[in-house]
């Protein structure tokens, strides 16, 4: 036990890594692959789950790759990495075991387990790493990976292969341009502060601002990671690869996608801008309002012209994310004004909706995935009636549909209110009144959609609805992602207080550049 909690970050990258050479040399064991790749999924769940377990009662965990001290790689589990960490976990094996009854079977044999865990991999190492340059690494070990996973086949035929091919290659080549940037980024930082330890640099950053020495180049350097890391969340003006992508993509994938991989944009910019270039929140503060904002309005009305039901969630995802980003931009400007308390409310409040989306979304992504199995078709307007032969894929979309809409008793109302409650004890006025209108065309479009699919009756010339039930490995982990969406809106106090704790840290990274400095600087 004791040689299992002192490896604990390291065997959460590990795991899924191992795991991928060996799908490949068990793929003439299918029974056997799945029955290993399933295994290792649950096992890291509840790894996840004993991490975030240990950060909370024991504060943060940094483990040593190596003994190169600062200069090696450093793994730094705060209670905002051991979070996203259960939540990619959590997300990543239910879309396992729905892919197991969704992905075509040769597909899913010979490549799909194998990039799925490298996929999983790369996830858990961006949360973990305590170093920039591995950052980028590992962000380069889940785009490859995701974006083969996009070209999987699925029992269904409704997707053609071109249009997954082309939307691969947007997907590969603006992130691969995105990753350029980035490692421009790193390499500018490296020769500027001479480290690439996160908690290092933080510190070398701070010292140059109280010192009044500060070089220009450092506040370019800040945009360029707002550039990449508002790529990644499909944040305004760089949110067009996401529409085309979600439509094409197998839905498990989809539900990874919009769960956890859009959310690792989020997670750069808390990291980036109360971390690494905290002095200058007050800098890139209002411009990552402004990029919200626009986010949240162009997202919500992208998305009522829809008909596609994955581009109508894609297009949902865009501006969903919007505000988890007005948050952070709130967070930062109210943090510089010197309104301490609310900016941790905030911040607080931006998590808490981070958590709501990510677990509706993905829940929403594979019940899109039941519903064009049923259909055999994207198309809403050719749908309707579907609640009379699927109530069960009508009330978990119908429980997706209410947390996105911010409906009580679901998750997403707590953390609509609390932003927008938050935002307003701290004056923020004008751009708590642009989200609650576009939190109407929130509510306009989901219910739509939800009437379009599954109220009324389909149009005889569409044809009857496929007769082929959906499996429990397909009905299971909706029910499981739809039960935590309640559960989070009626029994919300244990996220609330790891929120909160987590906008404490986030606000003073004193403690988690000590807990770096403090093990490994040698």
């Amino acid at each position: 036990m004791s040689f299992l909690m002192q490896h604990l970050p390291i065997l959460l990258i590990a795991i899924p890594l191992l795991m991928a050479p060996a799908t490949i040399l068990t793929k003439a064991y299918p029974g056997f692959q799945k029955a290993l790749d399933i295994v290792a999924s649950l096992v890291l769940l509840g790894l996840s789950g004993l991490l975030l377990s240990t950060v909370w009662d024991g504060g943060i965990t940094v483990y040593e790759v190596g003994e190169f001290g600062k200069y090696g790689i450093v793994l730094v589990a705060d209670l905002l990495s051991a979070s996203m960490v259960v939540l990619s976990c959590l997300i990543g094996c239910m879309g396992l075991i729905y892919s197991y009854d969704y992905i075509e079977s040769k597909s899913l044999n010979l490549t799909y387990h194998s990039l799925y865990n490298l996929m999983l991999a790369g996830i858990n190492g961006i949360f973990l790493t305590g170093d920039i340059f591995n950052l980028f690494v590992f962000f380069e070990i889940m785009l490859l990976s995701s974006g083969a996973l996009i070209v999987a086949n699925e029992t269904s035929t409704v997707t053609k292969i071109s249009d997954k091919m082309e939307a691969t290659m947007k997907y590969i080549v603006l992130n691969m341009l995105g990753s350029n940037v980035m490692l421009i980024a790193v390499a500018s930082l490296y020769a500027s502060i001479g480290s690439l330890n996160m908690a290092d640099i933080a510190l070398k950053v701070r010292i140059l601002s109280e010192a009044g020495t500060m070089p220009w180049h450092i506040y370019a350097i800040g945009l360029l990671f707002i550039i990449v890391f508002g790529g990644k969340a499909a944040v305004f003006p760089l949110h067009y690869w996401l529409p085309d992508v979600h439509p094409t993509a197998p839905s498990p994938i989809s539900a990874m996608l919009s769960g956890v991989i859009i959310k690792i944009g989020a997670y750069g910019i808390l990291r980036i801008l109360f971390v690494i270039f905290a002095p200058l929140k007050g800098v890139f503060g209002p411009i990552i309002l402004v990029m919200a904002l626009i986010t949240v309005g162009l997202g919500a009305t992208a998305a009522i012209g829809q008909t596609d039901v994955k581009r109508l969630l894609a297009y949902s995802s865009v501006s969903q994310i919007g505000y988890v980003f007005l948050g952070f931009g709130m967070g930062a400007i109210a943090y510089e004004a010197g309104e301490i308390a609310g900016a941790v409310l905030i911040i607080a409040a931006s998590f808490v909706y981070l958590v709501n989306h990510a677990l509706a979304k993905s829940m929403l992504f594979l019940t899109s995935g039941g519903i064009i199995h049923k259909a055999e078709t994207r198309d809403m307007r050719k749908m309707g009636g579907m609640v009379d032969s699927s109530p069960v894929m009508a009330a978990t979309f119908l429980v997706g549909a209410m947390s996105i809409g911010g409906v009580p008793p679901m998750g997403g109302f707590i953390s609509k209110f609390m932003l927008f409650d938050a935002g307003l004890k701290s004056q923020f006025y004008l751009p708590i009144g642009i989200a609650l209108v576009f939190a109407i065309f929130t509510l306009f479009y989901m219910f739509r959609g939800w009437i379009l699919i599954f109220w009324g009756a389909r149009d005889p010339q569409y044809g009857e609805y496929s007769h082929h039930g959906l499996s429990l490995l397909m009905v299971g982990p909706i029910v499981v992602l739809a039960v935590l969406v309640f559960i989070l809106g009626i029994y919300a106090e244990p996220i609330l207080g790891i929120a909160n704790t987590i906008a404490l840290q986030v606000m003073d990274p004193n403690p988690y550049i000590d807990a770096v400095l403090t093990r490994v600087i040698r």
